[in-house]
């Protein structure tokens, strides 16, 4: 005898030669709809993981993710708050000099800004065969090269920087600080900070500024994660202290990733429903034509908890084979991102799509899938089987 008796028994109604192909054609279509949900939401996700990651990449590696300083942005480098060092979402920290001038050359001026790094953190600005022309006995700068192109400027241009006083109050009392700088090289980032950053020496740019000795504009700090802010680390540190995130700054295209993280959430709660109500009436139609069945297995002796295991498997089944189909398409469709991106380009052009799978990713979304639609057999397979034998028997 086969045993567990109600696992043959639900695969025996899954499939068997006996069926009839309408049925047939039921269950390859209700796997193949569960099928196409999984992989949906699978490389939905991974597209999302791939743009987020992009994002990273190319805006959030380079911008700074916190800036601490004060209302007038200027502030002791004694001032540190220590206190956050114990955040373990620290990547690095780094000291900055910054400052809104006016740029003049010949017929052009413009707002640019100058930055300087104690540090020298000059790494994301790729200048490492120009970089020592920023020493502190000359007044060299180096500017960011749509910023040279829409000014006209060439290297060993001569141009003059305009500062703006520190105090606001005192605006029209203080003087504005002039002097003229020595363009030695352009930086190009691919980053918008190209159309309006001056690179400076720190030493140049603390007596180009009248920063007092020890004095800084602030701190830029990186985090591991930066989307994972915790805003109330301010309220540990001295109240006086700003916080700017990255999210304020870059606020539009950070309201931009929100709205789409809901929109895929909402994608995928009605890919769930829809599964789950395939699931829900395939099993309901698969019952109430074995009605009969289900009276004379019970008069056999056959408990009412193994009756509701039989539809348990038949469903559970329809699932898992549906899951494993599913991530399998997923997967090559992934794997083989030329065909994907050629797909999405019949729709839109010139789309180049990166994609992140995470296998800890897909095996929540299968779990989910599955226990969601083990949830929704079970009403069915209760309403069925708390019938009892005599009453559906009594009806032929």
């Amino acid at each position: 005898m086969y045993k567990p008796i109600y696992i043959f028994i639900g695969l025996r109604y899954l499939w068997n030669s006996y069926l009839t192909n309408f049925k047939k054609i039921i269950t390859v279509l209700s796997i193949i709809g569960v099928s196409f949900g999984i992989s949906s939401i699978i490389i939905t996700i991974s597209l999302f993981n791939g743009f987020q990651n992009e994002f990273k990449k190319n805006i959030l590696s380079f911008i700074p993710h916190l800036i601490i300083t004060n209302q007038n942005y200027y502030i002791n480098e004694l001032d540190f708050p220590k206190s956050i060092l114990m955040s373990k979402n620290i990547q690095k920290i780094s000291s900055f000099i910054s400052s809104k001038v006016l740029i003049e050359n010949k017929k052009n001026i413009s707002i640019s800004e100058i930055i300087s790094f104690k540090e020298k953190n000059y790494y994301p600005y790729n200048i490492k065969n120009i970089l020592y022309t920023l020493n502190s006995k000359e007044n060299n700068i180096i500017i960011g090269k749509k910023l040279a192109e829409k000014l006209n400027i060439h290297i060993n241009d001569l141009i003059k920087l305009i500062s703006f006083p520190r105090n606001k109050k005192n605006f029209l009392i203080n003087k504005m600080n002039e002097k003229t700088f020595k363009v030695t090289g352009f930086f190009d980032t691919k980053n918008k900070v190209d159309n309006y950053q001056i690179l400076m020496n720190s030493k140049i740019a603390l007596n180009f500024l009248n920063y007092h000795k020890n004095y800084i504009t602030g701190w830029r700090i990186w985090l591991k994660d930066p989307f994972d802010y915790y805003i109330n680390l301010s309220k540990k540190t001295k109240q006086h202290l700003v916080f700017l995130n990255w999210q304020l700054k870059e606020g539009e295209l950070f309201k931009a990733i929100q709205i789409e993280k809901y929109i895929m959430l909402l994608f995928l709660i009605l890919i769930l429903l829809i599964v789950t109500f395939n699931i829900a009436i395939t099993l309901t139609v698969n019952m109430v034509e074995k009605q009969n069945i289900i009276a004379i297995l019970q008069t056999q002796g056959l408990c009412r908890k193994k009756m509701m295991l039989i539809f348990i498997t038949l469903g559970l089944s329809n699932v898992i084979i549906g899951n494993v189909l599913g991530t399998l398409i997923s997967f090559i469709l992934i794997y083989e991102e030329r065909f994907l991106n050629k797909l999405i380009n019949i729709f839109f052009d010139n789309i180049d799509i990166t994609i992140e799978i995470y296998p800890f990713q897909v095996f929540v979304v299968n779990i989910i899938f599955i226990l969601i639609s083990m949830l929704s057999t079970l009403y069915p397979i209760w309403n069925i089987t708390k019938s009892t034998p005599s009453k559906i028997l009594s009806n032929e």
